[in-house]
């Protein structure tokens, strides 16, 4: 039998910077998810070797089986999956018409309308989907110009569940491919509009959780919440008794009013809330550099943990704060916001 025909370079390196992106502890299931190589193939591969090594193998192995873009595509997708966190994701919300009736949707006929927009406005880009089983597709875009080849190493990340008004992104590069994806998503789902929420996280799931309502943060049933132990409290049962039911009492409300405004579950996880201040001076009565001034005040503040919603949960509880919290902490999930603009009235 002949030699197999040699891979393109520009492909070959593709495929070995992916490889290479891939813990080796992850190695053999993100191939097996992937299904390019076969069973035999797979057990030739030495995943004990240096992964430069590992990864000129299977460069061989792509080579046997005739690899396109589109199969290398798929692998990234495979391993942006298993480390979706490694993104920071995007969430746009799309409306239909008012009296506008739902028809049956067809993820195919989503595929090819998406993919079709796309070629028609930019002559060098690449679209591959993944279909994944909680009825959303995952698609990868590597972009191009009129005159450039797609970026196989900058894509836009895209997820959308099937007849559903959300589709989460990963943050693109090139800003001024924003509106295109949006018009590519609206007219591929049959939606009208479509505009970019003020919500960004790593967290996929959560953000999923949040727009979905698949949170619990009302807790609507006060009788179940069980009385607080003192051994749960800290109290030191030699203290006087009076002082004893007065923590009791206080820490019990603090703690209903926590899990009223949280719930029981754990919260979404997200890793940052952003407030940005704009007012105007007020009362100046000495006529101070201030009080003659048009330009409003501005001021930024971030609050960012690694998960911000449980951090909150535990401030009233741990004597931090004042039970209950600032609205403008406890709505974030409720608002599905995590990007705050206040301003006067």
């Amino acid at each position: 039998m002949g030699r197999t025909r040699q891979m393109d370079v520009n492909l070959a390196e593709f495929v070995r910077r992916t490889i290479l992106k891939i813990p080796m502890a992850k190695m053999m299931t993100i191939l097996k998810t992937w299904g390019f190589l076969s069973e035999n193939q797979l057990q030739t591969l030495n995943f004990k070797q240096r992964k430069d090594s590992f990864a000129q193998d299977l460069i061989l192995q792509c080579e046997e089986n005739r690899a396109t873009i589109s199969d290398v595509a798929l692998l990234d997708i495979v391993y942006t999956q298993v480390h979706q966190h490694q993104k920071i994701w995007n969430v746009f919300h799309m409306n239909r018409k008012p009296d506008e009736e739902v028809d049956i949707f067809d993820m195919e006929e989503f595929k090819r309308t998406f993919k079709k927009i796309l070629h028609r406005a930019l002559k060098n880009v690449t679209v591959s989907f993944r279909d994944a089983e909680d009825d959303s597709v995952w698609i990868r875009i590597a972009w191009g110009t009129q005159h450039k080849k797609p970026n196989q190493y900058k894509p836009t990340y895209v997820v959308y569940r099937s007849q559903t008004p959300y589709a989460f992104t990963s943050s693109s590069p090139l800003k001024g491919v924003v509106p295109l994806l949006g018009q590519a998503l609206m007219t591929a789902s049959r939606h009208h509009q479509i505009v970019q929420m003020d919500l960004r996280s790593r967290h996929l799931d959560s953000l999923k959780a949040i727009v979905f309502k698949q949170f619990n943060q009302e807790f609507e049933n006060h009788n179940s919440i069980t009385p607080l132990q003192e051994g749960t409290l800290g109290l030191d049962i030699n203290m006087d008794s009076r002082i004893i039911h007065e923590n009791t009492v206080e820490k019990e409300r603090v703690w209903r009013v926590t899990q009223e405004t949280f719930g029981v579950s754990p919260p979404p996880q997200l890793e940052f809330a952003q407030y940005k201040l704009e007012t105007k001076f007020k009362g100046d009565l000495c006529g101070g550099i201030l009080a003659d001034r048009e330009e409003p005040l501005r001021c930024l503040i971030k609050f960012s943990s690694p998960n911000l919603l449980e951090a909150l949960k535990c401030l009233a509880p741990a004597g931090i704060a004042d039970a209950p919290l600032s609205p403008l902490l406890t709505c974030i999930p409720n608002k599905a916001m995590n990007y705050f603009k206040i301003r006067d009235k």
